[in-house]
């Protein structure tokens, strides 16, 4: 007998013949579109020398009796016709074999979804957060990654944190560590927090295909949350097409983990209503979906910032939160504001909100209001019907307004 002994690996497996004194893992493995099998296999003795490695086919049998006659040549005291026999149809049973149906039963003891960052991040759960470029996406990640290290318990956005500190993973694919630094400093400067750390991994492949290092990592620093930044390099290939966006969730659901993945948006700028860039996939999969969007004047040192929640699998969406930025110098600060102040977010929350802010100004007539707001009339006499029934607004014989000591 070879004595074969086969072990999971995150993104492959590991075989072992231990009579044989070899050693082989396969990695990157792909099921293709035609039901073939391909990864990459380092092929080595059981002392970890290195004998070969290759891109291979698991599915083509020429290509198997190719490896075969190249591993008798280097190494001819093992069994090679039964390894590599062994290795391609272990290999493509467990890539095609789908996890077993199982009986979920109310009975049973059930855990309410949780949040790491209420009510941004749904624990063990991809959260997305996209936005226009210098929206100030990479900078709000940090925020959120310095409120689960602390954990930051009186941090002024007003959010939830855990009671205990979990440690990130930063997989960057766009900066470069000093400029992550840099900006991690200015905030524990300017928000007077103690000196601290973000463990760091300059990323140059997709996570597909970088799976294996971005596990190890992951467990060496003992991360229990991955920060993505950003979607688009992370997964590869063409973010429109549905097959880069399901390899790129594959791969991160293997890695378990709670994860917050920076995105960049949709690039139709006549579309009000934004997406995240490329496949509708993208949204689908993710747990949680926010819009960043931001405003700055020319010369000035603060920016507004305000997180539209999108898309929600496990809880109703949420209100719209705004931020303020200041920098100076190697200083940043950031606090919590009342979205509803600043007057370029306004349009993108809802119809109720849009008329009661209006309505501060004084009483207008519903057609009034249609033109002040460019809202549709129907959703104006909806929004209204539904304010009125709450006592939210009156009328005023053929105006709207706000009742006396509403806010």
């Amino acid at each position: 007998m070879n004595n074969l002994d086969i072990k999971d690996k995150t993104g492959g497996l590991e075989f072992i013949w231990a009579n044989q004194h070899i050693k082989i893992t396969a990695s990157r493995i792909r099921l293709q579109k035609d039901g073939g099998v391909k990864g990459e296999v380092l092929i080595s003795t059981d002392k970890d020398v290195i004998l070969h490695r290759t891109q291979f086919n698991f599915s083509s049998s020429r290509i198997m009796t190719e490896l075969t006659n190249k591993m008798k040549a280097r190494f001819e005291q093992a069994d090679w016709e039964t390894i590599i026999e062994e290795l391609c149809y272990h290999t493509i049973e467990r890539t095609r074999q789908a996890t077993p149906a199982k009986e979920l039963w109310t009975s049973e003891e059930i855990t309410k979804p949780e949040y790491l960052i209420y009510p941004i991040m749904p624990l063990k759960q991809p959260t997305v957060i996209f936005g226009e470029p210098g929206a100030g996406k990479s900078e709000l990640a940090l925020v959120f990654a310095l409120c689960m290290i602390l954990p930051w318990v009186d941090n002024p956005l007003g959010l939830s944190v855990p009671k205990r500190s979990y440690v990130p993973l930063l997989l960057d694919y766009e900066a470069e560590d000093d400029d992550v630094k840099w900006r991690l400093k200015c905030l524990q400067v300017g928000m007077g927090l103690p000196d601290l750390h973000i463990n760091y991994l300059r990323c140059y492949v997709p996570l597909p295909d970088g799976i294996e290092q971005i596990e190890e990592e992951a467990n060496r620093f003992g991360a229990e949350v991955l920060i993505i930044d950003s979607l688009t390099a992370a997964s590869g290939g063409d973010p429109k097409e549905a097959s880069t966006a399901l390899a790129f969730f594959n791969a991160l659901r293997r890695l378990k983990r709670t994860s917050l993945i920076i995105a960049q948006t949709s690039k139709d700028k006549e579309v009000k209503h934004k997406t995240i860039l490329g496949s509708t996939i993208y949204e689908y999969y993710a747990r949680s979906v926010w819009e960043l969007r931001s405003t700055q004047e020319p010369g000035e040192d603060e920016i507004n910032l305000a997180l539209f929640h999108q898309k929600t699998n496990i809880s109703a969406l949420q209100q719209p939160m705004g931020f303020k930025l200041c920098f100076n110098e190697d200083q940043t600060t950031i606090s919590h504001q009342d979205v509803k102040g600043i007057g370029q977010f306004l349009e993108r929350m809802s119809a109720t909100t849009q008329i009661l802010e209006k309505l501060k100004e004084g009483a207008f007539t519903p057609k009034e209001l249609c033109e002040a707001l460019e809202l549709a009339r129907n959703t104006t006499d909806q929004a209204l019907k539904r304010l009125r029934a709450k006592n939210k607004v009156i009328k005023f014989g053929d105006k709207v307004g706000l009742p006396h000591g509403f806010i």
